[in-house]
Parts: structure tokens; sequence; C-alpha cells
């Protein structure tokens, strides 16, 4: 499934020598309000009045008011009179539309693409199908000459990897599944059931896995998940490189913007609410 490959397309854009607008310059206080006062409308089930919008984002009411009628004017807010009360409107629907019609993978791709870049890593998205397996729906890779590829469509078993021990984490498999689970997957280098249990235990502490070549020869994985509604895990985002190239440090660092991206797709396209 896995193998490394040298390859140079000159086509491939040039990411690091492509300015960015992210990072440049500094962030307009009057959008950052105005989203904080979206957010606080879209968190709330029923409409809601000035008072507790300005309280909970964190805004002035008379800035608040301003930024209302503003919202409401371009209809991505909508004002009941009759209980002075807001909700959402139909104009945020229509702004949401195109991402509406993209697939869960299709909006994690990406971000996750921005951490493989930034880490020289290929990265990868598996969907978690039902019984457990592992499908792989998307790979990304660096502008690298040397990378590790993966084959898209590819199927792993529930436990296998640093994507296996995620998904143990996530779904508090007991020590019996994992054990089981473990015998089912083709190693580079079997682990022993207590070295994949401490895998599986650090990964429930730090949100994030990590296979150091057990899996993939050569290969250090990193993976993390988004949940769905019941806490599920419904895909693992994960990164790979080989092993060395990074340091413990820099792995670590890998692995909380996995974490972050995983809890970041789970509440923006499954809803889930950030803990």
């Amino acid at each position: 499934m896995e193998s490394t490959e040298s390859h140079c397309d000159p086509n491939w854009l040039d990411l690091e020598a492509t300015p960015h607008a992210v990072g440049a310059g500094r962030d307009v206080g009057a959008v950052r309000q105005a989203l904080a006062v979206l957010r606080v409308i879209s968190a709330a089930r029923e409409p809601i009045p000035l008072a507790a919008i300005a309280r909970s984002a964190g805004v002035s009411p008379s800035t608040t008011l301003n930024i209302l009628r503003t919202l409401v004017n371009e209809g991505i807010v909508l004002f009941h009179a009759s209980a002075k009360s807001y909700q959402l409107g139909l104009g945020l629907l229509e702004l949401a539309g195109p991402l509406l019609i993209r697939s869960d993978v299709e909006l994690a791709e990406p971000l996750l693409q921005q951490i493989a870049s930034r880490h020289s890593a290929t990265a990868t998205i598996w969907m978690v199908r039902p019984g457990g397996r592992l499908l792989l729906a998307a790979r990304l890779v660096p502008d690298s000459v040397i990378r590790i590829e993966f084959r898209v469509a590819s199927r792993l078993p529930p436990y296998a990897g640093a994507t296996g021990a995620m998904v143990a984490a996530a779904r508090g498999a007991s020590t019996a599944d994992i054990e089981a689970g473990v015998g089912q997957v083709r190693w580079a280098h079997v682990p022993t059931p207590d070295q994949f249990l401490s895998q599986v235990d650090q990964a429930r502490q730090r949100g994030y896995a990590v296979d150091e070549g057990y899996l993939i020869p050569g290969v250090t994985s990193v993976a993390a998940v988004a949940k769905g509604a019941g806490d599920d895990p419904r895909l693992v985002l994960s990164a790979h490189v080989f092993q060395s190239q990074l340091s413990g440090q820099e792995l670590d660092r890998l692995g909380e913007e996995l974490r972050e991206l995983g809890a970041h797709v789970g509440s923006a396209v499954y809803r889930r609410r950030p803990r």
C-alpha cells in the first residue's frame, strides 16, 4: 500500500513561494466583532435579544446594535420586531451554499494541506466505515522530490498504526477488542499488545496518536480524529514523515495541529461543540 517515490512535477504550486494573506497585516476588529455576534446567534436555539448577544459576544451594546442593523439589512440576520430578538437568516445560507455541496473530506483538505506543507509531510484523510475499517479518501503531498506515497481507496483494519490507536482511544475500545484487532494487522514490526495499548493510552491523553515505524517501515505517522454528533470518530486525519525527519518536539507540534484540526472539523462539519 505505502511506498516512497521520487517525483517532481514542475506544475505544482510552490506553496512556500506564494504570498499568503494570512499572517500579513492585522486583523480587522469590526470583522472580529461581527463574527463574534454571528457565533452567539448561531449557538442560540431560539431568537436571542440584543442584550444577551452583546453580553455573550463581549461587544458593547451600541456596537452590537450597529452590527446587527447591518446584518439585518444584508439578509444575514432576521429581526423579530415583536420580541425584539434576532436569529440567522437565509442570506447566510446563500453564502454557505457552495460549502454545503462539498463533502466532509473536501472541507478538511485545505487546512490539512497547510499542515502537510509546514511539516513536509504526506497527509491522509481516512473515513471510518461501518465495522471500523478505514478507507483512504484523500492524500495530500508536500512539495518535495522524495515523499511518502499512498494509494487512494486503500483500506486498513480498525486498529492499525497511529490511525488505529486513535480510533481505539476515541471509541474507548476494550483491551480484549484491541488485542484481537492488533492480530489482524500486517505490521512491518509487530508491536506487543502492551506496546500498542500504551499507544492507545497516550492517544487518549494527548488527543493524537504516534506510530514510529511499526506499521510502515521507516515512517513515523501521527493521527487525530474528527468526531460526529454521537462522539464516534468519523474521519482520521494523519500525517506521515520519514523517521528522524522531525524531532520529538516537532512531532508533538504536528500532533497538536492535527488534534486542533480534528476538533475544528468535528465542530464545523458534524456540528459538535468544542469541549
